[in-house]
């Protein structure tokens, strides 16, 4: 059997594809990465989208436009990640795509991306679906990553807790070598994100600059707590439902304020699984909301004790990617044969 595995990432945030080759023959080999900007036309009509709450790629043009930019897109990386690492094709055992979701619950996902074209393409097996696969086999089809935190980081007689900030962050807590507790835990980068777009016409909020310039809204983010005050864990979260937290009666608050409350929110979710996880001494991020220092260092006073990104391990940034290739690995989504 083929050694080498590739893993390719799109999460809610949309603004880029992260790819990686790795081989977990031994133990875990991160060979090569790579990663692919998507413009802020692919983002601003894939929100429209989960706006519109579309479910196919039928229902509009922007889906089909955005699934077909997203096929070559991954091509792209793929090509390059082998191009880049010199291994032949024939010694990849399979391509893990996350797919970009579209619509999720607990019943049936769809992600966008075409996996026997890309398959066919490439030349190379495609493995995806992965979170249909897991609600057939009565899981929420997400988080999907737990398993790879389980394999990076479990040990016995050691409690860890691992968060992944994407669009969503979602936490991983390991008591000793089990999974205790698995599930989304509230907004990552998606709130912020999107009010940063809307106010500044960035993006982001780079290292939480414009964030850092603010002050906490006392109404706001009383209102944001007691609305998700109750949602539980495990689950699945989707990101259109922390957007209608926030009405217009906000929306004449000073920008700054916006986003300096968003991070405090934010970071008070982390904070709150955190605590339900009793406040392990370890705790491990990863994903593009560690890039935000303003972010990171609000969590981190929250949480009171230290924390690390898997940087140490594997680049923050291509964790996700590295997760799909270990699924791959596992065979946890379906198999789609190229032709």
């Amino acid at each position: 059997m083929s050694k080498y595995f590739i893993g390719v990432m799109t999460g809610t945030s949309a603004d880029s594809l992260d790819g990686c080759i790795v081989s977990f023959e031994k133990n875990f080999n991160l060979v090569e990465t790579e990663q692919i900007g998507l413009d802020d036309e692919y983002k601003d009509k894939y929100e429209e989208c989960i706006k519109l709450g579309l479910k196919e790629v039928s229902d509009s043009d922007y889906l089909l436009e955005i699934e077909n930019t997203l096929n070559e897109k991954t091509i792209e990386i793929v090509e390059t990640l082998i191009d880049k690492s010199k291994i032949s094709k024939e010694n990849i055992s399979l391509i893990g795509l996350s797919g970009q979701t579209i619509f999720h619950t607990y019943d049936k996902s769809y992600q966008l991306g075409n996996n026997q074209k890309i398959a066919n393409a490439i030349g190379i097996n495609v493995c995806s679906d992965f979170r249909n696969f897991d609600i057939k086999r009565g899981g929420m089809g997400a988080p999907l990553i737990p398993t790879f935190h389980k394999y990076l980081y479990s040990e016995n007689n050691k409690n860890k807790l691992v968060i992944n900030i994407g669009g969503i962050s979602n936490g991983t807590y390991l008591e000793g070598m089990n999974i205790k507790y698995a599930s989304d835990v509230g907004p990552g980068n998606c709130l912020i994100d999107k009010f940063t777009k809307k106010y500044f016409d960035k993006s982001f909020d780079n290292n939480g600059e414009i964030s850092s310039t603010g002050a906490v809204n006392e109404q706001l983010i009383n209102k944001l707590i007691k609305e998700t005050s109750d949602m539980v864990y495990p689950r699945a979260d989707d990101k259109n439902a922390y957007y209608k937290l926030i009405d217009n009666k906000f929306l004449n608050i000073p920008p700054e304020d916006i986003l300096r409350t968003l991070v405090d929110f934010t970071a008070t979710k982390i904070n709150d699984f955190f605590s339900y996880c009793d406040e392990p001494q370890e705790v491990i991020f990863h994903g593009g909301g560690t890039k935000n220092i303003f972010l990171m260092n609000s969590i981190k006073n929250k949480l009171s004790c230290e924390i690390r990104t898997t940087d140490n391990e594997i680049p923050s940034k291509f964790v996700e990617a590295a997760a799909f290739a270990y699924l791959a690995y596992q065979k946890k989504g379906e198999i789609y044969l190229s032709r």
